[in-house]
Order: C-alpha cells, then structure tokens, then sequence
C-alpha cells in the first residue's frame, strides 16, 4: 500500500504519519527524500546541503521547472519504495505551492511515469488552529511568516485531487485529539487494507 497523508503546514501530517507507520508496521517516508538519503547513510550535514539546493528553487519563476524539481520526490517515493510505505506529502503539496495552468499538465506526467498513491488522507484544521500548532511546535517556525502556508488552502488541495483522479479523503482535525485523528485516519487504513479501495 502507498498511503500519502496530505494538508497544509501545522495541521500534523508528520505527527500523524509516524504515528500510522508505527502502528501498522509500515515504512515511514517524508516527502524530501530525506528518508531515503539517511536511508542510504548521508549525513543530516549532507541532507541540509541537499536541501539547501532544492530551497534555491522555491520561488524560481518557471513554474515548469519548479515542478520538476519539486516533483522528483513525488516521483521517486513512488517508483523506488516496493512495499508499503506512509508518504509525508506528496504531489497535492507540490502542486499547491508549485503548480499552475503552465504546469498542471507535467503533474499528470509524473502521475504517468510513477502511479498513483493508493489512498490519500487529506487533513484539514482552520488556520487558527494551525498557526497555533506551529507555535507550539516551534514558536519561531518560519512558517508562520509566510501567508501562503497560513491560507486555508483546502478548495486548491481539493481541486487538485479531483483533477489527478486520486483516490482520497478529508479528516477535519480542528477540535480533535491526536488520538482521536489516528482513530479516525485508522479508520480509513483499515477499510482500504480490508477492501482495496
């Protein structure tokens, strides 16, 4: 199984997906690549210079580009792991800050080249509730200067899962526990596990 756990910045997707990698005796991957570089013995001074390469092309003005270079981990987690694994964001984030009318057609490409997750959870949590949490988690998160990644954002994540056919769901976590949310998004594991769909 290929699960991909998706939502916008402070909603818990990391949280939550070691949490479901570790009850389910699943692969947890992160959405860099990071996973597969420690994975493959680099250093965390390594994975910084790597991803301090791969930041130079956040705010790069060819989207086409931008999406493939932000792309290949989308990519890459697909077509290298073989067994189950738990995808810490996948192509909805990387269509979300990178994609556009330019670009949105290399999106179903890569789709093409790699596959598709299997099943994508969707977490969802009001802005204020994330913001919140990002302090909580780090006070002085950069995250929390940058407007984009406190938007709501969700109609766009929604958007871009019905054009890339993906098979997937929304959790609302506002007002939840951490328990609660993996209850919930166990849930969903299970049925697919159980049924395939």
């Amino acid at each position: 199984m290929k699960l991909v756990i998706e939502g916008m910045d402070g909603v818990g997707k990391t949280t939550i997906a070691k949490k479901i990698a570790e009850k389910y005796n699943i692969k947890y991957v992160d959405g860099l690549m990071n996973t597969f570089f420690r994975d493959e013995g680099f250093s965390e001074e390594e994975i910084k210079v790597l991803n301090k390469a791969i930041e130079k092309f956040y705010n790069y003005n060819n989207s086409i580009i931008r999406t493939w270079i932000m792309g290949f981990a989308n990519l890459f987690n697909l077509m290298n792991y073989k067994d189950d694994v738990i995808i810490d964001r996948h192509c909805i984030t990387t269509f979300f800050y990178n994609g556009d009318k330019k670009s949105c057609r290399i999106y179903k490409i890569m789709q093409y080249l790699s596959g598709k997750p299997d099943l994508v959870i969707i977490l969802v949590a009001n802005p204020k509730e994330r913001i919140k949490r990002i302090k909580h988690r780090n006070i002085t998160d950069k995250d929390l200067s940058e407007s984009i990644k406190l938007s709501y954002g969700y109609d766009k994540f929604i958007k871009i899962a019905k054009y890339l056919n993906l098979n997937y769901v929304t959790i609302q976590t506002d007002n939840l526990s951490l328990d609660e949310v993996i209850g919930k998004v166990s849930i969903y594991v299970e049925r697919y596990l159980k049924s395939g769909d």
